[in-house]
Order: structure tokens, then sequence, then C-alpha cells
């Protein structure tokens, strides 16, 4: 039924326009500094410590933020605002000369090979939604292979935990290079809830990371915004 709704809505089961504004997204959380007291209470709701104080003005980590709501309900004057704004992928390590030479490599089509290093599911889960017929990610050439040797990029999901390290540099250095390393998910990004635990290490702290997307999860949407932005196809 919902796929028969679907095609009634879109005219066809895949949409033409899979990173068009989504109203029911959570996206980029801002900070009205008109209605800010600077009270703190967001503060000490956030339960990973992405907000904070800088040169007197609430500072939100969207990259790190689990997107748990809390700090929208805490705050009474209502100065935090969900934009909806998916579009939060950031580039990573690499300064615009080496991306230049990198990314023109890849600017048709792009292999990637998926490494959960820890997660709960989640990333994989909407990153997996990205192959599905209603958003068709390889219609842009983007592809996943089963083997790194075949593969141009990782894609990492979740915290990495020391026992998995040595497993994920073993597919890093199977890529043939130039080597690129996307984040997907706060977990990727700093560790989200697991961060700054004895057994979690940063993986930008053990690979160079080209792409962050942040979101816990990170919608399809986002992940496929994130990824043409770094073929440079939007």
């Amino acid at each position: 039924m919902g796929i028969l709704k679907d095609r009634i809505k879109y005219g066809s089961e895949t949409i033409k326009d899979p990173i068009y504004f989504n109203k029911f997204s959570y996206g980029r959380i801002e900070v009205d500094e008109n209605k800010c007291t600077l009270c703190k209470k967001c503060i000490d709701m956030c339960p990973i410590n992405a907000i904070s104080v800088m040169d007197k003005k609430i500072f939100i980590d969207n990259k790190g933020c689990i997107f748990c709501g809390n700090c929208l309900s805490t705050c009474e004057y209502g100065a935090l605002v969900n934009t909806h704004d998916y579009k939060m992928a950031e580039f990573g390590q690499l300064g615009e000369e080496s991306r230049e030479k990198i990314y023109k490599k890849f600017n048709r089509s792009l292999v990637l090979r998926s490494v959960d290093t820890g997660s709960c599911n989640a990333c994989m889960l909407e990153l997996s939604a990205t192959t599905n017929n209603f958003y068709a990610i390889s219609r842009y050439g983007i592809t996943f292979a089963a083997s790194p040797r075949h593969a141009d990029g990782i894609v990492v999901t979740g915290p990495v935990p020391l026992n998995i390290k040595d497993a994920l540099l073993r597919t890093y250095y199977a890529m043939p290079e130039p080597r690129l390393v996307i984040a997907v998910g706060a977990c990727a990004y700093d560790g989200g809830i697991f961060k700054d635990k004895y057994a979690v290490e940063r993986l930008d702290k053990i690979l160079p990371v080209d792409l962050y997307i942040p979101g816990c999860p990170p919608s399809p949407q986002a992940i496929i915004y994130g990824v043409l932005k770094l073929m440079q196809r939007i």
C-alpha cells in the first residue's frame, strides 16, 4: 500500500529529487541570540556536551549532536530552533588543493565499502535505505562493493572500539590510492554517547577523514547530499 501511495504521489517509485527540503527531518539546531538569556539550562541537559559557551554566546556542535531534542524542550524562551536543514555535511582534514586533485577522479562515479565499527545499526539502516528504489543513489554512479579492493573509499559508522581498530586499518589500506574516508553519524565523528570512554578512539585520530555527515542517525537524504558534495556534483 505504501508503494502504491508513493507511486500516486510522485508518479514513479523513485523520487526525482532526493535532496528536497523535508519539514519532517531533524536538522541543524540554531540559536536565536535575541531570545537567548545564557541561562545554560540547555548545556546541563545535553547528554554528550555538544553545547558550550563561546564568546558569551551559546555554541552547538551540530556534528557531534545526537539530536535528542532535550535542549529544544528545555529552553523556556524558544531560543533554540530545529531548522530541519539536514544538509550539514562538512569536509574533513584535506585542504582545497588536495581535495581538487582527488575528487576530480570521482566526479562521475564512486564505489564505497561500508564499515560498521560498533554502531547500533541505525546509521547502517539509513545507509542501506539510500540504495532502495525510492532514493536510488546508484543513479548518481554511487555503488557499494563487497571488497575494499574494489572500493574508492570507506563509509564508517559507529564509534571505533579498540578491538576493531586493526580491522578498520586493514580495510583502509586494502583500498587502492587515493583512499577516501566518510564518517557517517555522531558516533563516527567523535564517539557520540561513547566519546571519552577508555575503549573508544576517535576516528580522525586513526584515519584522515574526508567527509563528515552528522546525524544520529543521518537520514538517507543527508547521506546522499554529503556524498554528492564530496563528488562536487552539487
